[in-house]
């Protein structure tokens, strides 16, 4: 327990000094300092600044499952839960790198700059649009020939939105209501949804 104490005692060091200083400026000795602890205590967790920065990535994440998980698990309608599902994501995202300094510079340097990093998050949230994608079709709400390949498609045009989202050059000049209506056209077109009235 004391372990894992110490451990995100460094990574939340780290995080300060990444948003503070930025990546490259931060040096292990500056976050061993940060952290009130010796060099060699921060040596003995990670042995070097690009794990440190992968263990600040994946607590930022994993926050991110956390609450699609949530969302996922939510007792509604299932094309309600998959609007809601894809909206948390970029909201959440977008929250993300908008309060993390480490995430916004990475993120503009090649699409959050963690190709490498976010490999066990993307499966995940794969899996969630699977799960809800295999409830629709199993309930006969959706009208889909691979679950698993629709989720795949659903997930990579999600990565695309990503960058323009989070710059807020996505849909401007559009309205709430208008963005909402437009999203879910493009959304129930993907699963062979056609009663878009019966979901607000």
């Amino acid at each position: 327990m004391e372990n894992l104490k110490t451990k995100y005692q460094f990574i939340n060091a780290a995080k300060t000094l990444f948003v503070r200083k930025g990546y490259d400026d931060t040096t292990m000795i500056d976050i061993a300092e940060e952290a009130g602890l010796s060099r060699r205590t921060l040596y003995s967790y990670f042995e070097s600044k690009v794990e440190v920065f992968q263990a600040v990535v994946n607590s930022e994440v994993e926050k991110i499952l956390t609450q699609l998980s949530d969302i996922a698990k939510q007792n509604m309608p299932v094309q309600q839960k998959i609007v809601e599902f894809i909206f948390g994501y970029f909201r959440l995202v977008k929250e993300t790198v908008d309060r993390n300094g480490t995430l916004r510079s990475g993120f503009f340097r090649n699409v959050w700059g963690l190709e490498h990093f976010r490999k066990a998050f993307d499966l995940k949230q794969k899996q969630m649009l699977q799960d809800i994608i295999s409830e629709g079709k199993t309930t006969g709400v959706f009208d889909v020939v691979s679950v698993r390949r629709t989720a795949e498609i659903m997930h990579n045009c999600m990565r695309g939105f990503e960058a323009p989202y989070i710059r807020g050059k996505l849909w401007q000049g559009n309205t709430r209501e208008e963005i909402r209506f437009e999203a879910r056209r493009l959304i129930y077109g993907a699963l062979g949804y056609n009663n878009m009235d019966s979901n607000k």
